[in-house]
């Protein structure tokens, strides 16, 4: 398991760069939810449909929550791009026994009220007309033992409408369920659709 080793340096590299593509990139941004910050560790679960997900992670981090950035990144893809452990991520192989090491770091991380820590329960990139998004259980083991972290559901939407360059929605739920699989699957799933239903009103006239 590769974990994070943080460098001030590298971050304030990644806030700028984030910034600055955001800002070229979409013609407008919008955070919807009305979620305040508070003294607890943040779990935000997102959809996972492109290259820029973890970096609107990293983005409704510095503009809502401001607490120490992590996200989970497959083993293989992290040891090719070591610049992001100096910046919060970490590893997993899903296809060892280290699965329930990172898993459990996961946990360690939420421990501390002043971590965030950015989690995509699909498992893989899909695309972002799905009408329904399929968790793998290891979201499950994270909520069931990290009780005292704040379980945040982000649904990460991209539109064009009259735009040359597209919208951006990050619109934010706090989840206060249980840890049951379906439970969660079930209530992002809700989220999601009700997020997608309030985009006219918010990017049309």
């Amino acid at each position: 398991m590769i974990r994070p080793n943080y460098s001030k340096v590298h971050s304030w590299l990644l806030d700028s760069y984030i910034r600055s593509i955001i800002c070229s990139d979409f013609s407008k941004v919008i955070i919807t939810g009305d979620i305040l910050p508070d003294n607890r560790s943040v779990l935000l679960v997102a959809n996972h449909f492109s290259w820029w997900d973890g970096f609107f992670g990293w983005y409704v981090n510095k503009k809502v929550f401001k607490k120490r950035f992590h996200v989970m990144m497959l083993e293989k893809e992290l040891a090719q791009r070591k610049f992001f452990s100096r910046v919060g991520a970490f590893s997993i192989n899903q296809k060892s026994r280290g699965v329930i090491e990172s898993l459990d770091f996961c946990s360690d991380i939420l421990s501390n009220p002043n971590n965030f820590l950015i989690m995509f329960p699909q498992g893989k990139l899909e695309s972002s007309h799905l009408a329904n998004i399929k968790f793998h259980k290891g979201i499950s083991r994270i909520v069931k033992h990290a009780p005292q972290a704040r379980i945040i559901f982000a649904a990460c939407l991209v539109d064009y409408y009259a735009f040359r360059r597209p919208t951006l929605t990050l619109s934010l739920m706090e989840y206060r369920g249980s840890s049951d699989l379906h439970e969660l699957e079930q209530s992002y799933n809700h989220h999601y659709s009700q997020s997608i239903l309030k985009q006219d009103n918010l990017h049309t006239p």
